[in-house]
């Protein structure tokens, strides 16, 4: 692990793409190859990571549907050892590179959405691409709301989002990935009904990225993918385009007056 040591100062796409190459090297992940597989793909995390970055406090955080942990690994890099890092999923835990730099303590879970962690457990918790695919979102957010403190955040990121162009003609061409899109006033309702008050709502990902889709072997096909995403932040800034965004992102607070 001493090159992913040593990435601890280097730029944080690199040091994602070393985990990714260190845990592919131990074994074949279609999952991994294709979240990993272009550079845009790393960027967009990476992207994202830093818009929630500000929020994140010292104490204890849950990786909510953690998979491989890449939030885990960008929040441990960040705030080192101020932060106890947990991650829980569906799947059972076969990532060591990832969640060993992370130090993560996981749990592999064995219920739709009930967590096996105590009342207001955790100052921070971060859902990473989850909440569209759990079986009834009410439930994970009722679930979520009893293990944040009060006054704790509750960070959802690659929310899909109703109004994105990718989402619209994958459905054209019947490849659907999530069955359940969000829209800006939709997540705002939801997470108000379920005790948390949003304090930050974003767009990110105008431009695609091929992470997640069927595999892409076309190299001409990457690198343009790749060098499309050097816009990225700029179309994010464009009223009209940023509405197209692939994904959401909603930083809300569990208020303190709800029990």
């Amino acid at each position: 692990m001493t090159q992913v040591e040593e990435s601890m100062t280097a730029d944080p796409i690199q040091f994602i793409t070393e985990l990714y190459s260190r845990q592919l090297a131990l074994e074949h992940d279609p999952y991994l190859t294709a979240h990993s597989r272009t550079r845009a793909g790393i960027r967009r995390h990476v992207d994202v990571f830093h818009k929630y970055e500000p929020y994140l406090r010292p104490g204890k955080i849950l990786d909510w549907g953690c998979r491989q942990a890449v939030d885990a690994c960008l929040i441990r890099r960040c705030l080192g050892d101020s932060v106890e890092l947990f991650g829980c999923d569906i799947e059972a835990p076969h990532y060591p590179v990832f969640h060993d730099y992370a130090r993560l303590q996981h749990t592999q879970l064995d219920h739709p959405f009930k967590l096996p962690y105590p009342d207001d457990e955790f100052d921070t918790v971060v859902g990473s691409g989850v909440l569209e695919h759990v079986p009834q979102d009410a439930d994970s957010l009722k679930e979520l709301h009893r293990v944040i403190k009060p006054g704790g955040h509750l960070i959802i990121t690659f929310l899909p989002n109703r109004t994105s162009y990718t989402e619209f003609f994958n459905r054209k061409l019947k490849r659907c990935h999530h069955s359940r899109l969000y829209s800006r006033r939709g997540i705002r309702s939801l997470l108000l009904q379920h005790g948390f008050e949003l304090i930050r709502l974003a767009y990110h990902q105008v431009t695609p990225s091929l992470a997640g889709e069927n595999p892409v072997n076309n190299r001409m096909l990457v690198k343009m993918i790749d060098g499309l995403y050097g816009v990225n932040a700029l179309l994010e800034r464009v009223p009209i385009l940023r509405r197209l965004a692939a994904n959401l992102m909603a930083v809300s607070l569990k208020r303190v007056d709800e029990t």
